[in-house]
This record gives structure tokens, C-alpha cells and sequence, in this order.
């Protein structure tokens, strides 16, 4: 059984990672919350006494390895990290003027890989060198929050599903490399809950469904399935691979099931 004590949830200052911080922080976990906005680390760390906190910019690459050594430091216990950092900007290639992005197109777009991408690819490198460095014999936990568009892509958010379905092969890869470990290496497939991530775009979003835009999960109700989804063990005593369900789960298993065996042929374990 899984039973991490001590998270770490990196992009925590609002929507599923916000809420993750707070149903671990109700279980009696030692929760440490980051994020870029630091006004609304105060504010969580106020409404949720024992909860810490960490100012973290996932888009200042070249200071993260220097912040994620001093949450190490500050707090040793650390056995799970939750990489929950994201940005959703619409983009339509064949009309410029649309975008839900409030500065330039190449700015925006780099914001939206490195947020997402980026950040978490360099921030994983830090994490292994501390799991492997304080815990090389003890369980240890890297999740990834990705989406269910990592695999159905949507095209009103070119970049966003590019850089989803990139850290989902990424999160693949550092699980094979890292099979003989005790870190488990593994993927939140989030289907459309109900966050921030899509507010500024949500009314071009509606009039893309025809007026009706469909029915988000609600966010407390999809973090009980993830908080529920990182107990579950696979039979190499690993958490399981993948958190999904509903649609997501339906995608990475067809996905999992058709590229498999081709994928054998490279030593790849899906």
C-alpha cells in the first residue's frame, strides 16, 4: 500500500493542485504547497495551520533546481512530489487574432511549453538526485499531471496538447529508466474539470460548442479519485502507472494496448 507522508505539490496556489493540498492536508499529511503566486501561498498557509509552502516559478528554469534543493532542505521527509504546474492559452494557427493569450504570440507561446514542459523536465532531473540521494532504498513517489488531451488532442489548444502529450512520453521514459528503483514514476490524466485553466477562453469555448459548453468535473470531486487513484499498487509494488478515468482512462489503455507490443521492440514498457 502506498503512504506517502510528506508531498511536496508543485503548482498548488489554485485549482487541482490546490485542492490536492488540501484533502492530503486533511488527512494529517505534511503537505508543502508551491507555487509562482505568493500572495496566495500566504493566504493557504493562513486558512490551513501546519501547511508549508515554497515559492516556486516553474518558468525560471535556471533558479529551480536551486528551489527544489531548498525544499529538500527545509524539509528532508519529503517522499512525494506532485508536478502539477500548467497554463492553457487557445491559439488558432489559421487566425492570429484569436488567442486568450494577453501578451506577443511568440512570448505566450514560450510561456505555455515552458510552464508546462520545460519546468517539469528540469525540476525531475533535481527530485531523482534527491530520492536517489535520501532515499535509495525507501519508496518514493514522482507524478506528473498531464491531461486526458495528452492522447485526444483538441484543436483549439495547439500548444497545450503538445506539451501535455510530451510530458506523457517523458513520464514514460523516466519510468523505464528508473524500473530498477524505488521511485514510482507516474500520470495524472485529468478529464475537463472545473478550474481556472480555461477561464479566459471559456466564452470562445462555448460558442465553439455551439453555445453549450460541457459539464466540467467538479475539482473536490475528481481529487478524491486522484488521492484514491496514487494508493493503488501495481503488482511490482510500484504505484500504478497511470491515474485516470472516464475518458482519459479509456485513451491510455487503447493507447497502452495498440503501441505496446511495437513499443516492446524498443524495450519501452508502456
Amino acid at each position: 500500500m502506498a503512504n506517502f507522508g510528506t508531498l511536496l505539490i508543485i503548482g498548488a496556489t489554485s485549482g487541482i493542485g490546490e485542492e490536492l493540498g488540501r484533502q492530503y492536508h486533511a488527512q494529517g499529511k505534511t503537505v508543502i504547497i508551491s507555487g509562482r503566486r505568493t500572495a496566495r501561498l500566504d493566504a493557504l498557509t493562513a486558512e490551513l495551520p501546519g501547511l508549508g509552502s515554497i515559492q516556486i516559478d516553474v518558468q525560471d528554469l535556471h533558479a529551480l533546481p536551486g528551489k527544489i534543493d531548498e525544499a529538500f532542505t527545509r524539509y528532508p521527509n519529503i517522499d512525494a512530489v506532485i508536478v502539477n504546474a500548467g497554463i492553457q492559452k487557445l491559439l488558432d494557427y489559421s487566425n492570429p487574432d484569436s488567442t486568450s493569450n494577453t501578451y506577443p504570440a511568440t512570448e505566450a507561446i514560450t510561456k505555455e511549453i515552458t510552464t508546462n514542459l520545460t519546468g517539469p523536465t528540469v525540476l525531475a532531473r533535481s527530485v531523482i538526485e534527491h530520492f536517489r540521494a535520501s532515499r535509495p532504498d525507501q519508496p518514493s513517489l514522482l507524478a506528473f499531471v498531464t491531461s486526458g488531451l495528452a492522447l485526444i488532442p483538441f484543436p483549439t489548444f495547439p500548444v497545450y496538447c503538445a506539451t501535455k502529450s510530451a510530458l506523457h512520453h517523458f513520464a514514460v521514459i523516466l519510468r523505464n529508466q528508473l524500473k530498477d528503483s524505488p521511485i514510482s514514476i507516474v500520470e495524472i490524466l485529468p478529464p475537463y474539470v472545473e478550474t481556472e485553466l480555461d477561464t479566459a477562453h471559456v466564452d470562445e469555448l462555448a460558442e465553439r460548442f455551439g453555445g453549450k459548453m460541457p459539464q466540467g468535473m467538479p475539482v473536490k470531486e475528481y481529487v478524491k479519485s486522484v488521492v484514491r487513484g496514487l494508493k493503488v499498487v501495481d503488482k511490482d509494488g510500484k504505484v500504478q502507472k497511470y491515474v485516470a478515468d472516464g475518458m482519459p482512462r479509456a485513451a491510455v489503455d487503447a493507447w497502452a494496448q495498440a503501441i505496446g507490443p511495437i513499443a516492446q521492440n524498443v524495450y519501452t514498457d508502456l
